[in-house]
């Protein structure tokens, strides 16, 4: 076939080929391809390339005498080709783009935080405690008084008025002086050395009959034996020894002495002396009560007040003047007796309940005392003869006499004691145990919310907790609530609740009963 032919033929198969753009060299003698060789070989081409020319690249080439040839495809063949290779790319992408968009919805929608659940507590703010108010056996005569400190429960009764305390007054100088001194459990404390001035002391109250200890000048006592002999023996020599010790004076202790009790609100106190001796040393039973529930709870004071006896230098062993101590559960605390205060007597006991011990104090001032029995005299009379002295005559006889008084001094705490014991027991018995919550017992709602629907959740106490308390006391409540989230598991502790008595303090948590519901997925990914 000629090449006018082919390039007939070519243009009928693939009429729209427009030619070719190519530079043509000859490769043998460096010969140049006229105008219409070159023509000729891009319709072949291009033919060839559409795969309607009778003949190939190859032919072309070979027929071009091994001549060089550059090929271009035309426009209309690069965007066919592109079309043909972009078209399934653009499928993935498509496809791809809508599964990250629709992971990306779920995964947005999932992850959306959901309204946190509303918390109510209905922990009452108060409760009042059930059962009958005891009955105590306030003393018909002088004045009495009851605390338990740790309930915050006082009660009184009679004379309430300043009157004199004799040695209750000791309390406070042991509180002042182990406040300024503390001693260290198991310590005997600082060494305090007995003067002149002491023993001075010592004699003038020996001469007016009052309690003492002996001392000797340049004898050295711990301050741990010294408050001893002051609350075990109430020697009033001790209190004085004591209060110059700390202070320099009688004087400026007796002033530290008043300046507590004034920060303690004992407004029925005044204080002259260390002992209580000095019949205008006055206070009532109320206020001895506040001094017993400080000094109780110094472990040395506390320690000292529970021996039935102790042993001191120059006198040995000796019992501890309140004589119930260490008996029916008493443990302290003080007496005193002068003929101006009557007997009074301050005693502490203990009360157990579930695992729980109270300190329980009770007081009574001014009681009555026994009536003094006269002493008895004895009279001894012993005559004798002297010896005749010349004349015969015997002398007149004579005679020697002598009086023997033996005192009875009646127990001056006799009235009192029955009177201070029977207070103590039924106060202690009037202290009752308080169940305010038990594992489970409702304490709120944690409310979860979605189409307009409340899903409620209890709240409840996660433990039992109690306090010890005197019927018709009432017991205080608090509630903190914390966030609580979504979804939140059984068990979760969303806040805490306390109550309080007195000195008392319990803390109970609050807890999920379940779990928090939440919604649906479906229902989480078409609501926003």
């Amino acid at each position: 076939m000629s090449p006018a032919e082919r390039q007939s033929d070519a243009h009928t198969a693939q009429p729209d080929l427009t030619g070719v753009v190519g530079a043509v060299t000859a490769s043998a003698a460096g010969a140049t391809v006229d105008a219409a060789a070159v023509a000729t070989v891009g319709t072949t081409a291009d033919a060839a390339a559409a795969g309607t020319g009778p003949a190939g690249t190859a032919e072309v080439v070979g027929a071009l005498g091994g001549a060089a040839v550059v090929l271009q495809p035309s426009r209309r063949d690069r965007r066919t080709t592109k079309k043909r290779r972009v078209l399934p790319w653009a499928v993935g992408v498509c496809a791809l783009a809508l599964v990250v968009a629709v992971a990306s919805l779920v995964v947005v929608g999932v992850r959306r935080p959901l309204p946190a659940p509303a918390l109510v507590a209905f922990v009452p703010a108060t409760t009042t405690v059930s059962g009958s108010l005891p009955s105590l056996p306030w003393p018909t005569k002088g004045g009495a008084a009851v605390a338990i400190p740790a309930l915050g429960y006082t009660a009184e009764s009679g004379n309430q008025s300043p009157e004199p305390i004799a040695s209750l007054t000791k309390m406070t100088t042991a509180v002042l002086v182990l406040t300024d001194h503390p001693i260290p459990v198991g310590s005997p404390g600082p060494s305090i050395t007995i003067t002149a001035v002491d023993v001075a002391e010592y004699d003038n109250d020996v001469d007016n009959d009052q309690s003492t200890l002996t001392v000797r000048e340049g004898e050295v006592l711990s301050e741990r034996q010294m408050i001893e002999a002051l609350l075990i023996r109430s020697a009033n020599n001790i209190a004085y020894a004591l209060a110059v010790w700390d202070a320099g004076s009688e004087a400026a202790f007796v002033a530290k002495m008043n300046a507590f009790a004034s920060a303690q609100g004992m407004t029925s106190t005044h204080y002259v002396d260390v002992s209580g001796f000095d019949p205008h040393t006055v206070s009532s039973s109320s206020d001895c009560l506040r001094v017993a529930s400080v000094g109780m709870a110094i472990p040395a004071f506390a320690e000292t007040v529970a021996m039935p006896s102790v042993t001191l230098p120059l006198v040995g062993t000796v019992p501890n003047i309140v004589t119930e101590v260490g008996s029916n559960g008493v443990i302290g605390v003080k007496s005193g007796y002068t003929s101006q205060a009557g007997g009074c007597m301050v005693l502490a006991g203990t009360r157990t309940i579930a695992g729980q011990t109270v300190l329980v104090l009770v007081a009574v001032t001014g009681q009555p005392v026994p009536p003094a029995v006269a002493p008895t005299t004895t009279t001894t009379t012993t005559t004798t003869t002297a010896p005749g002295a010349g004349h015969g005559q015997a002398p007149p006889p004579s005679s020697t006499t002598s009086t023997t008084t033996t005192p009875y001094v009646p127990d001056p705490f006799e009235y009192t004691r029955p009177v201070v014991e029977a207070l103590l027991t039924h106060a202690e018995a009037g202290v009752v145990g308080v169940v305010l919550t038990t594992p489970g017992s409702p304490a709120g709602t944690a409310t979860a919310t979605w189409d307009g629907v409340p899903h409620d959740v209890p709240v409840v106490a996660g433990r039992t907790a109690g306090l010890l308390a005197w019927p018709g006391q009432v017991v205080q409540a608090t509630t903190h609530l914390e966030g609580v989230p979504a979804g939140a598991q059984r068990g979760l502790t969303v806040g805490t609740a306390q109550y309080t008595l007195g000195t008392q303090q319990v803390t109970v948590p609050l807890q999920l009963a379940r779990p928090i519901p939440v919604p649906s997925l479906w229902w989480r990914l078409t609501h926003r």
